[in-house]
């Protein structure tokens, strides 16, 4: 039997302490919010969820009680300028609940529609099976941090261009241009360094020694060329950065998994600069991987993840 309900958050607060023991991960453990009284007793009276001595109705007790038991978890956050808009899914065994946050309420389905959730952010994404890049590395964390940066000086000198009506002429950049740029790394959606930063957690210090020996790897991969101190962006380099200049949406996917009272995540960021650019970024151990993916294949590879049951430890 399908439900659906719209609870404030302090309701699952108050609902959570029926439960002896909550687990790591339940919205009961996570969310502690003050304020429940009588009115919003009555409330869920009304709504049929409890009576009057507090008891959980039987057609809503085996929802509540996978909500207390829930053992893993697929968030996704879409992010596109000042929309925000999170939505979860908590399973239990082969249960599924999905949860949708909006300020202070909670709209709660069971089971979770997963189907409704990956065509909501294809509704953003949109489906084409074209892209217009074939960028596919599989680099060490520093590496991939400073083929960011080099995007980013790529992308903003067409900016220039366009704002001042030129014609395109890129003058390259030397290693301390390349030195600047990386050290002033800051919170900034449009910036591909700070997505590749923020999902490892940070990129560490780079020195002029380090970095020539990261551009010295990136031009073996055939990413970057040198020609008299100057570097430029080649290859598929070039062609990635010119094509993803705006970022128009960015979707965040945070796996989780409860084992042997442990919580083990995982996660990686999809960025897309329009409906042929979309970029993959995920952290396997000590390597970033960075893909171009088609917006149809984008969807498909979400719609899994929404659908199968966290398996990360």
């Amino acid at each position: 039997m399908a439900i659906e309900l719209k609870l404030k958050l302090k309701d699952l607060t108050w609902l959570g302490k029926v439960f002896e023991e909550n687990s790591m991960i339940s919205p009961f453990s996570l969310i502690n919010q003050e304020g429940f009284d009588e009115v919003d007793k009555n409330r869920l009276i009304e709504m049929g969820i409890v009576d009057g001595e507090n008891n959980i109705n039987a057609k809503f007790y085996p929802l509540f009680e996978t909500l207390s038991k829930v053992d893993g978890f697929v968030e996704t956050t879409l992010k596109r300028g000042p929309i925000k808009s999170k939505k979860m899914i908590m399973t239990k065994d082969n249960q599924r609940i999905s949860l949708a946050y909006l300020n202070d309420e909670v709209i709660i389905n069971s089971p979770a529609n997963t189907i409704g959730m990956a065509n909501f952010l294809r509704e953003y994404t949109g489906g084409s099976k074209l892209t217009s890049s074939d960028l596919s590395l599989e680099i060490g964390i520093k590496e991939a941090f400073v083929f960011g940066a080099i995007c980013d000086l790529y992308r903003k000198d067409i900016f220039k261009a366009y704002s001042e009506e030129e014609g395109f002429i890129y003058n390259g950049f030397s290693k301390e241009m390349l030195l600047e740029a990386v050290s002033k790394t800051r919170n900034n959606t449009q910036s591909l360094a700070y997505h590749i930063y923020d999902i490892n957690g940070g990129a560490g210090q780079l020195d002029a020694d380090e970095l020539g020996e990261i551009l010295k790897s990136l031009e073996e991969k055939e990413m970057i060329r040198e020609e008299n101190s100057i570097y430029y962006p080649a290859g598929e380099g070039i062609l990635f950065a010119g094509n993803f200049l705006i970022v128009e949406n960015v979707i965040e996917v945070l796996v989780g998994q409860v084992k042997e009272d442990k919580l083990y995540r995982s996660r990686f960021t999809m960025l897309q600069a329009g409906p042929l650019d979309l970029l993959y970024l995920e952290k396997s151990e000590d390597k970033i991987i960075m893909q171009c993916l088609s917006a149809d294949n984008a969807s498909s590879f979400i719609s899994s993840v929404l659908s199968e049951k966290p398996d990360i430890a």
